[in-house]
């Protein structure tokens, strides 16, 4: 972040503040948020929880029972290509594999943050670092998107919510990949429909009401949404909008927030409507930016990612 202020400038240096969160402040409410979060899921015993959820539904489809059946864990509410991408946990242990999981999604959030030319502390954003400890694919959907060629379409079958950032960015071969991985899951399409009407119970139990979907902040949300249309929309459309949101849903948002300090903290922040009121303050934050200077495209300011 630059923190050299603008010369002949007068009060408050938009800039020089950013930086110094930057440098300062947004690291240590990374780490100190994200070491609250280990402790909290740690003494209820929820670390890896997703991975032994995951792997759960997994056995189930493979032994011929339900998928989406009630586990001690909770239940598995992904789609089928979800499932069929997890469908290998199966073969192993629940211990062994839920080391694997985590310690994969561990290795993509690094893998990401070094791809964005980060610095290591930021695999501590709250939302990637939930997703991590608790054997989440969002971390592994991150590094996955950001990876140029079609693969990236696998990231929409880990989470049909990669589809948006894909179709956004017009990623054609990778969404043709994403297709793929759909029609090899419809025999366990019958069985999800089934259970449609208890996972969509589950999801609304499940949801921290982050999205503005369903409330008035959705057209503020949308208008900064259009606002941010070069900068990295694409990113942050699932955080702000996408129904039945969790914190880690929000890892996805990291190369476009990287660019804002204050956004990426509004981001982590795990509050109802916090992801949309940091699209909106980054709006505002870029809207008066290109009064001092002109706007740069943010898909050419993503190190290392695929273009549009």
């Amino acid at each position: 972040m630059d923190t050299v202020r603008s010369s002949g400038a007068h009060g408050l240096d938009l800039r020089f503040v950013g930086g110094v969160v930057a440098r300062t402040l947004l690291p240590m409410w990374f780490i100190l948020s994200s070491s609250l979060t280990l402790y909290q899921f740690a003494s209820r015993n929820l670390l890896g929880i997703d991975a032994r959820l995951y792997r759960f539904a997994a056995v189930q489809a493979l032994s011929g029972g339900d998928p989406w059946a009630v586990h001690a864990d909770g239940v598995f509410a992904g789609p089928p290509p979800t499932l069929l991408l997890c469908l290998p946990s199966a073969l192993l242990p629940e211990v062994v594999a839920t080391v694997l999981i985590v310690g994969l999604g561990l290795a993509a959030a690094i893998w990401a943050v070094r791809r964005l030319e980060l610095p290591l502390w930021w695999v501590f954003f709250p939302p990637l670092f939930e997703a991590v400890i608790v054997g989440n694919p969002d971390a592994l959907v991150l590094a996955l998107l950001l990876v140029r060629g079609p693969l990236a379409g696998v990231a929409a079958g880990l989470k049909v919510y990669a589809l948006i950032p894909l179709a956004l960015a017009r990623r054609w071969s990778a969404l043709a990949v994403a297709a793929v991985v759909a029609a090899a899951s419809l025999p366990l399409l019958p069985a999800f429909l089934n259970s449609l009407r208890s996972v969509s119970t589950v999801l609304d139990q499940q949801t921290a009401h982050l999205s503005a979907w369903g409330t008035w902040l959705v057209v503020p949300t949308l208008i900064a949404l259009v606002v941010l249309r070069r900068r990295g929309a694409e990113w942050l459309v699932v955080p702000a909008l996408w129904p039945n949101t969790q914190r880690h849903y929000a890892a996805m948002s990291l190369p476009a927030v990287r660019r804002s300090p204050i956004g990426a903290a509004l981001m982590s922040l795990g509050l109802p409507l916090a992801p949309a009121a940091a699209v909106i303050y980054m709006a505002i934050e870029a809207s008066w930016q290109n009064r001092r200077a002109p706007a740069v495209p943010a898909a050419d300011d993503v190190p290392g990612a695929p273009p549009a």
